[in-house]
């Protein structure tokens, strides 16, 4: 369920989590030299019980649930968490805030019958200018709508968090409903503009990996 062994420590502390039934990832982040806040990344678990007594046993303050893109895979576990954690705040895109309201559009009506619906985010990533503020750190966000319309990515620290637009040595599916090949393309140009700066990635499937030595054509389908 969780990959003990991989915490990456920064000034952020990364914990991935591997959401089941589907092999997606769950990031559990948080930064213990300046408070005890910390945010969760894609909550996809059917049963989100490790997740939500793992932040209770380490006495931190759940403050933001911060989505990729909307598919039930990075959300199935979203409205236990929020019932957990009233208190703190659902933040994406707004495409994303309106697709994981309807089963249909986040795809949970074709993995389980009749699938679930999510509440409206909290937080719209458009009305905050693509920046949110975590203790002194800064997350910056930005579209990368290539896997879907509603999809980000985002950086803070030393790690870049980039759901499903880009998965160690798999070509990024656009094949989906709203997905789009020449919009995959801007989200690998912007990351292949970041190397060079050491960053980490923590994708939304399989193991996390360093960004400056990585060909990113492998995204697009070029070997």
């Amino acid at each position: 369920m969780v990959d003990e062994l991989l915490i990456l420590q920064d000034k952020v502390t990364v914990i991935p989590i591997e959401n089941e039934p589907v092999g997606s990832n769950c990031y559990l982040c948080y930064n213990g030299d300046f408070s005890n806040d910390c945010f969760v990344v894609d909550p996809g678990a059917e049963d989100e019980t490790f997740l939500i007594d793992s932040i209770k046993r380490n006495k931190l303050n759940l403050t933001y649930i911060i989505l990729t893109h909307e598919h039930f895979d990075h959300c199935m576990g979203l409205n236990q968490v929020r019932a957990s954690f009233p208190n703190c705040k659902l933040v994406c895109s707004s495409e994303c805030s309106d697709a994981i309201q309807q089963a249909k559009k986040n795809f949970s009506l074709y993995f389980r019958n009749p699938g679930f619906e999510c509440g409206a985010a909290d937080v719209l990533l458009e009305d905050v200018d693509w920046i949110l503020h975590f203790g002194d750190l800064k997350i910056s966000f930005y579209p990368a709508q290539g896997h879907s319309k509603a999809g980000i990515l985002f950086v803070v620290d030393n790690y870049v968090f980039t759901g499903d637009s880009l998965i160690k040595d798999i070509k990024t599916v656009t094949k989906l409903k709203t997905g789009s090949k020449e919009k995959l393309l801007d989200s690998i140009n912007l990351l292949e503009s970041w190397k060079g700066r050491g960053y980490i990635i923590c994708p939304g499937h399989g193991e996390l990996f360093e960004l400056d030595n990585y060909d990113l054509s492998k995204a697009l389908g070029y070997f």
